[in-house]
């Protein structure tokens, strides 16, 4: 047995309708979240609403995201986002949960400005608008050939936070229902909600 210290954090709530869920929920895999820096510090705590999907060993892994803050031209290789984002170098991004565009390797984020991060890419993705969020993938490919780290399509939602610092933890998993987009952590676009065709997405963030 042991205790463990905690601070009081409230997340503001964003299932406004739950209609169905994964039975028994599912283990969330963290292995991709070890070398993610969120806030200036290592993350220990995934927050609830995040979007997962299932791998090929039947773990749930997170489907990360970062918007777009400052166009990306189609021959530029730096991107400035969000500074609300999973990446870590070595990471595979994409333009878009279409998975349209290629994809390659995340070789640097420059973390320093307050008010974004800028990710450096090994090569071209294409170009990006704002307001467009990359997406997470499994490895570097041409357009139209990125695959998300998932070994699925579906994707779902997790219900709770989770303790990265434990191994094998799990969460409530939601399939159907409404969420708020808007007390979501992170960015979803139309191509990713596609892959969740039984949720509906109401008030988005502007």
């Amino acid at each position: 047995m042991f205790f463990k210290k905690e601070k009081e954090f409230q997340y503001h709530p964003a299932v406004i309708k739950m209609l169905e869920d994964v039975v028994g929920g599912g283990t969330i895999v963290r292995a991709d979240l070890r070398t993610a820096i969120f806030d200036g510090m290592p993350l220990d705590e995934l927050p609830p609403y995040c979007v997962v999907g299932k791998d090929e060993n039947g773990g749930y892994r997170v489907i990360k995201t970062a918007l777009v803050t400052e166009a990306l031209e189609a021959e530029g290789t730096t991107v400035k986002v969000n500074k609300s984002h999973l990446f870590a170098v070595g990471d595979f991004v994409t333009v878009g949960g279409d998975l349209k565009g290629a994809s390659d390797k995340i070789t640097a984020i420059d973390k320093s400005n307050d008010g974004y991060d800028v990710i450096t890419l090994e090569a071209k993705i294409g170009a990006a608008k704002v307001g467009q969020v990359l997406v997470g993938v499994k490895e570097k490919a041409t357009a139209g050939k990125a695959a998300l780290v998932t070994s699925s399509s579906e994707l779902v939602i997790t219900l709770s936070k989770v303790d990265l610092t434990v191994a094998n933890q799990s969460c409530g998993l939601m399939v159907r229902g409404t969420i708020s987009e808007g007390n979501m952590p992170f960015p979803i676009d139309a191509g990713l909600k596609a892959l969740m065709p039984l949720i509906r997405f109401v008030n988005k963030k502007s």
